[in-house]
C-alpha cells in the first residue's frame, strides 16, 4: 500500500509541474510587456522621459539672426505660429488688390483663428467698399463680425500692449504709416520695409524677437506682390520692424490694435 501511494504522489506532482510549466509559457507569450510600474502606475525607471521638444520656427529664428540683419545675441522668441499656411500675399486677391491690405489682414485672421475657415480678401472685398479704395476701422472690424472671427478692440499705449497681445497667445491686426518703418535696399534683410510704398496699412502682428538689446516685432505683412527671398520665402511673410519705429508709426497714424482670439477648435 505503501509504495502505491507513493506512486500516486509522484504522479500527482509530475502533473502539477506540467501545468505550472504550460501556464508560464502562456503568459510570457501572450501578453506585452508593461511600461509602467505595476504598483504605482508610473513610467518605469527603464523608459526615460521625453525632452520637451523644441520650437522649429522659434529655432529657425535663432539661427538666423545675423544673416536676416537682427543682430548677434539672441535673446528670446515668442510666436503664435500655426501648423498650416495662413499668409495671404494681397497681390492674389483680385481686382482691387491694390488697396485689399486690409482684406488680406481679416483673411489672415480668419485662417489663424480657425484652420477651417474658408473665407477670402475678395469675400471681404465683395461685403465691404466693393467699388475699391482704402479700408477703415469699421471695415475691418465689421468683416470680423460678418465672418464670425471674435476680436476685440484695445488702445496701444506702448510696445508692452504687443508684447501682452503675444504673450497672451493672440494676435493684432494693426494700422500704421509706413513712412515711419525704415526703408532697406539689402535683399538678404528681413527688417523694416522692403517696398516703396509709405502710406497707411494694415498687417499682422503674430510674434516678437529680442536680440541684444533690441526688440523686433514679427509681422505678415500682406503687401508682397509676389517678392521672395532667395530662399523662396515671400519678404512680407515673418518680417520683422523695428518696435520703437513700429509703435511711433503706429501711435501717430491709429493707435488701437484689433486683437483676434483663437477659435476653440484651433
Amino acid at each position: 500500500m505503501k509504495n502505491a501511494h507513493m506512486k500516486q504522489l509522484v504522479l500527482v506532482l509530475l502533473i502539477l509541474s506540467m501545468l505550472m510549466l504550460s501556464l508560464t509559457g502562456c503568459a510570457v507569450n501572450s501578453e506585452p510587456l508593461s511600461t509602467t510600474d505595476s504598483t504605482t502606475g508610473t513610467l518605469s525607471e527603464s523608459i526615460s522621459e521625453s525632452e520637451p521638444v523644441l520650437d522649429a520656427h522659434e529655432e529657425w529664428v535663432k539661427s538666423n539672426v545675423v544673416s536676416w540683419g537682427l543682430g548677434k545675441n539672441f535673446i528670446d522668441y515668442v510666436g503664435n505660429n500655426r501648423d498650416y499656411e495662413w499668409y495671404v500675399d494681397q497681390a492674389l486677391t483680385g481686382d482691387h488688390a491694390g488697396a485689399n491690405c486690409g482684406p488680406s489682414s481679416v483673411e489672415m485672421a480668419g485662417r489663424w483663428a480657425d484652420a477651417t475657415f474658408d473665407q477670402t480678401a475678395e469675400n471681404a472685398r465683395s461685403k465691404f467698399r466693393p467699388l475699391g479704395g482704402w479700408w477703415y476701422s469699421d471695415d475691418i472690424t465689421g468683416s470680423l463680425e460678418a465672418f464670425d472671427i471674435d476680436y476685440e478692440v484695445v488702445d496701444i499705449k506702448d510696445a508692452y500692449t504687443l508684447r501682452n497681445i503675444i504673450d497672451s497667445g493672440r494676435i493684432a491686426i494693426v494700422n500704421n504709416t509706413m513712412n515711419g518703418i525704415p526703408l532697406v535696399s539689402d535683399d538678404a534683410s528681413r527688417v523694416n520695409r522692403f517696398y516703396s510704398f509709405d502710406s497707411g496699412h494694415y498687417f499682422i502682428v503674430k510674434g516678437y524677437v529680442l536680440v541684444d538689446n533690441l526688440t523686433y516685432f514679427e509681422v505678415y505683412d500682406p503687401n508682397n506682390w509676389e517678392m521672395t527671398y532667395d530662399d523662396g520665402q515671400e519678404k512680407g511673410k515673418d518680417r520683422y520692424y523695428e518696435s520703437a519705429v513700429l509703435l511711433n508709426s503706429i501711435l501717430g497714424w491709429y493707435p488701437y490694435a484689433v486683437i483676434i482670439n483663437p477659435s476653440e477648435s484651433n
